[in-house]
């Protein structure tokens, strides 16, 4: 069976799949990942408009991660423009879930990003937080 939290990142991944060079992974990976590498994360954070509604919120997120030493700073926020302009495509991100999922979006809005260098292995990382509030199509 597949989960509510997996159908929400395989939906996000969809979405964005019009960016190439990128690998894609869900958060159900546990082996090492390629780099560049796009990760989706998503999880329920609770029942909306009271108990057994079925509908979720479900805050999610994609993390965009590069080398610095293979890349510059300019083609990575380039990169990571594209991936924001996919999240902001026609349809709206909500209808495109719903088409591409087993779910039914109401809600799919960015909240944020969030950019990081990590130096220990020096690569560039930029967090795009997303609200989601879905159920499962009957």
């Amino acid at each position: 069976p597949v989960t509510i939290e997996a159908e929400v990142e395989r939906g996000l991944l969809n979405a964005v799949s019009g960016v190439t060079g990128i690998n894609p992974y869900t958060s159900e990976r546990s082996s090492p990942r390629l780099l560049p590498s796009l990760v989706a994360q998503a999880q329920i954070g609770g029942e909306l408009l009271g108990r057994f509604t079925g509908i979720f919120s479900i805050p999610a997120t994609l993390t965009y991660t590069a080398r610095a030493d293979g890349n510059t700073r300019a083609a990575f926020d380039s990169k990571f423009q594209g991936i924001m302009a996919e999240l902001y495509r026609e349809p709206d991100l909500a209808s495109y879930m719903t088409n591409a999922t087993s779910l039914s979006v109401f809600v799919a809005r960015v909240v944020s990003d969030n950019p990081q260098i990590i130096s220990r292995n020096r690569t560039w990382t930029k967090t795009i937080t997303l609200d989601i509030n879905a159920t499962a199509k009957q």
